[in-house]
């Protein structure tokens, strides 16, 4: 009992600390729901639609100009403009006026008119890849709906019925199934990671600058003292209150956050729950480790907000695993979101349950025993500094 009322007194003594700082009050209370929000409404959309395209009809025909109207009724395709010769190319897409310029030549529809090969030239800013991508996808889904059209319509007046002429048009079908994203949505594959970023970057940096700030005030001595000299009960009382606050955290992130942008939670809650309660921990005591090592809050902030880019690559989240060079892959086992990530992943996208995460829940299990360790040994490292400092 004496114990738990220590932890109470620690987690009283760090709730005061934070209402009494405005750097923690920012990093702990008002950082998480802004960025959160702020970070996901730059892709509320989603899905990219009407990305700006010119034309150069070189042929004038009403074949062309049938082309064209079936571009431009494609979702992802707004044919902006019509250009008057091949010179404006370059400079439409250097200037970033449109994204791609679609050339139909001069043949086009005397080579449809005699059945012979007509084609049709692209033009694609791969600067932006993202856009040329999807407008690659976008005109050859036309052409190839267009090229369907122009068989049928043989067949048919080679004396075939209609059934016999699609089914001559088209005589290979694929089947595609979407699994687990079936709007082929950047939104939804990018915003749980950028909630997850919130959640480790502002626990990270404001737990750091916590411990940090123990150093800067000289106020270890506090936790040894109302702690009783238990590293242990000092370690649970320090990090209790910022592990609650932040599984609140996630539990609104993944259900008020996903809700409003549109994004489905099709896994388990319990396996949910069990790997973000050991993200939390795991990023606790790495903070811990880390502002152990400051002497001011401010320095622990500054080395701490260069972590959130490297720790994202290493993740294998924006780019995969199986690409990676074999050291990275290493690394990325060391930090904790790389589980996290890829559990939350399965878990949001594909309905996974916790028999489908074990490897993570180890993972994270065997991060977070080693981290544990760690840090009770700088607990006790301190308390016997302190101790012998006051003999």
């Amino acid at each position: 009992m004496k114990k738990i009322n220590s932890i109470f007194e620690i987690i009283k003594r760090e709730i005061n600390w934070i209402i009494t700082d405005l750097d923690l009050i920012a990093m702990f209370l008002a950082a998480p729901l802004f960025y959160s929000f702020f970070y996901g409404t730059m892709y509320m959309n989603k899905v990219e639609h009407e990305v700006p395209v010119a034309v150069y009809d070189e042929d004038r025909s009403s074949e062309s100009l049938n082309l064209i109207k079936q571009l431009n009724a494609h979702p992802s395709i707004y044919i902006k403009e019509e250009l008057n010769s091949l010179d404006e190319i370059d400079k439409k897409l250097f200037d970033e006026e449109v994204q791609s310029v679609i050339f139909i030549p001069n043949d086009f529809s005397k080579n449809l008119k005699l059945n012979r090969d007509s084609r049709i030239k692209i033009y694609l800013n791969t600067h932006r890849f993202l856009h040329s991508n999807d407008l690659n996808k976008a005109v050859n889904e036309v052409a190839f709906s267009k090229g369907e059209e122009i068989r049928v319509e043989y067949f048919l007046s080679k004396g075939f019925s209609d059934e016999q002429a699609k089914e001559l048009a088209n005589p290979l079908k694929d089947e595609i199934k979407l699994l687990f994203n079936p709007s082929e949505s950047y939104g939804d594959f990018l915003i749980p990671a950028i909630l997850i970023l919130v959640l480790q970057q502002t626990l990270f940096m404001g737990l750091g600058q916590s411990m940090a700030k123990e150093n800067e005030t000289k106020r270890f001595t506090e936790l040894k003292t109302l702690s009783g000299n238990n590293p242990l009960v000092a370690l649970s009382g320090k990090i209790s209150f910022y592990l609650i606050l932040y599984f609140a955290y996630a539990l609104v992130f993944f259900s008020v956050h996903l809700s409003v942008f549109k994004i489905v939670f099709r896994g388990s809650y319990s396996a949910f729950i069990i790997i973000s309660v050991l993200l939390l921990l795991s990023i606790s005591l790495m903070s811990l480790i880390i502002g152990n090592f400051f002497s001011k809050k401010v320095h622990a902030l500054i080395l701490i907000s260069f972590t959130s880019y490297p720790l994202f690559f290493f993740t294998g989240y924006s780019w995969p695993t199986f690409a990676m060079p074999t050291i990275a892959k290493a690394i990325g086992y060391l930090i904790p979101t790389t589980a996290y990530m890829n559990a939350i992943h399965r878990i949001v996208s594909m309905g996974a349950n916790i028999g489908h995460i074990t490897f993570e829940i180890m993972n994270l299990i065997i991060i977070n025993a080693v981290l544990f360790i760690l840090v009770l040994l700088i607990f006790k490292r301190r308390f016997l500094k302190e101790h012998q400092a006051n003999q």
